[in-house]
């Protein structure tokens, strides 16, 4: 069944929405960011953002299952043999993109905003452990396999692995100077050591 205009509109709006949205609590952070703010961003009536939103929290939790899903492409594609060995050999501008943000680009301050909300944090540790054991299992069929060092600990080194690119964003996230290409040849060094390429 075909999609009809209104469905298309509706689902236009959300994006718009979400994008002002986004904007606003990136630039004032979650709490001193008003619904009224918002609206402004979004060249929107409130009657309009309230008709797909009923509040900021329902905002913020549309924006992380955006995001989420992001990560779990990403998460997905890097748990791959071709994924992980394209670790082994990351160049500057590869690695530059990769921790390139979304067009949300959802602030620190509104992560910590979902962990304190009870469905938030159970929607972020459920996608957590979805992508430890994407890469947990991935990296255990390499070992079957041959191409990951048989004495390598897979689920530890998924911890690693998601510790060492959540805290490469945070860096960015709060201005952090990290010089890209000496972490590019860190990461590519440190990858190498498990992942035969």
């Amino acid at each position: 069944m075909a999609r009809t205009k209104d469905d298309s509109l509706h689902e236009r709006r959300q994006e718009e929405i979400l994008l002002a949205a986004a904007r606003v609590f990136k630039t004032k952070g979650f709490h001193a960011a008003r619904t009224e703010d918002i609206c402004t961003e979004a060249g929107l009536s409130a009657g309009t953002v309230f008709r797909h939103f009923p509040d900021k929290r329902a905002m913020i939790a549309a924006i992380a299952g955006r995001e989420l899903e992001h990560h779990q492409r990403e998460v997905q594609r890097l748990a791959t043999r071709e994924g992980l060995q394209w670790l082994t050999r990351i160049t500057e501008k590869e690695l530059s993109e990769l921790l390139r943000p979304t067009v949300y680009d959802l602030g620190a301050d509104s992560w910590l905003e979902l962990v304190r909300d009870e469905a938030g944090r159970e929607q972020l540790l459920a996608t957590d452990q979805k992508l430890r054991a994407t890469l947990t299992a991935e990296l255990s069929r390499g070992q079957r396999e041959g191409w990951v060092r048989e004495s390598l600990d897979p689920q530890g080194t998924a911890n690693v692995m998601l510790a060492v690119f959540s805290g490469l964003a945070l860096d960015q996230e709060i201005g952090a100077r990290t010089e890209t290409a000496a972490t590019a040849a860190a990461l590519s060094a440190l990858f190498s050591h498990f992942i035969q390429a």
